[in-house]
């Protein structure tokens, strides 16, 4: 069973609802890129059920940074998870907008294509400068790849939505 089966299957049998979001939703997306673990999205009020069930599978968790949480994966799985923790309002308007999308033979959830642009603008706000090389080529690779117009008002309007005008000029700039 691979990582994603297991997930659904956790998912099935403790109502535990996810999303798979980060490398792996881009490249469901069109835009193949190395990722060196899963990102699941999820609502907060879920993260200790969801803990304890992969505990159970040898999983630990190694970082608690409030609303990210990564944990070690057993060889079998190896990758390591990491769970993005929102609001369940959040989560359940994003998981409504949700489409079922393949990862590795398996059929998964992941976020519609402009949540999870959002999430990536979002990152490019409030997440590590670290991180900020990978999302701007993530958001210009999945814009290209499925015909979205970055200039476009819609587009600018979900930059200041989830960033600001800064983030969605850093964009413009970097795509020349």
């Amino acid at each position: 069973m691979n990582l994603f089966e297991m997930l659904n299957e956790e998912s099935r049998e403790h109502n535990l609802p996810f999303l798979v979001i980060g490398g792996h939703a881009v490249s469901a997306y069109g835009f193949s890129r190395f990722t060196r673990d899963v990102d699941l999205l999820i609502p907060k009020e879920d993260f200790q059920r969801w803990l304890g069930r992969l505990q159970l599978r040898g999983f630990a968790l190694y970082h608690d940074g409030g609303s990210f949480m990564q944990l070690t994966s057993p060889v079998e799985y190896q990758l390591p998870l990491d769970f993005m923790l929102v609001p369940a309002e959040t989560f359940t308007q994003m998981e409504h907008a949700a489409r079922e999308m393949e990862i590795v033979g398996t059929k998964v959830r992941c976020p519609e294509l402009r949540h999870l642009l959002a999430l990536k603008i979002h990152s490019l706000k409030q997440g590590p400068k670290s991180r900020h090389y990978k999302d701007f080529v993530d958001i210009l690779s999945l814009a290209e790849v499925n015909g979205i117009d970055i200039r476009s008002d819609s587009f600018r309007t979900l930059c200041l939505s989830y960033g600001d005008a800064k983030i969605y000029d850093q964009i413009l700039a970097f795509s020349s």
